[in-house]
């Protein structure tokens, strides 16, 4: 596993954040536990750093799921529209073959 430390600079906001998280008390930090267990993450000794990776992991799945999802939309969208495209030269078809039978 390659390891890449990186200078980061946190304001007021983020640091509250990673409060938040690093609460023992709060239902937040036991669910970041939990699905930092689940990914094979460890949290030692309540670290920022530790937490601040976790939160990072976790933001980056949320937006990939979204980005997934995005995608299948768009997908399905195009699907859609094949059908409707595939319908409307079927009614064509239909119109022509049923003019042909009545003239």
């Amino acid at each position: 596993m390659d390891v890449k430390r990186l200078p980061v600079t946190l304001d007021s906001d983020d640091q509250a954040e990673l409060a938040l998280f690093a609460d023992p008390e709060r239902r937040e930090a036991e669910i970041l536990r939990e699905w930092a267990q689940q990914q094979h993450i460890t949290i030692r000794d309540n670290s920022e750093s530790g937490i601040a990776r976790a939160l990072l992991r976790a933001g980056a799945e949320s937006l990939r799921e979204k980005a997934l999802e995005a995608g299948y939309a768009e997908l399905a969208k195009d699907q859609a529209e094949g059908l409707s495209e595939q319908r409307t030269r079927r009614n064509r078809y239909a119109e022509r073959v049923d003019q042909a039978y009545n003239e």
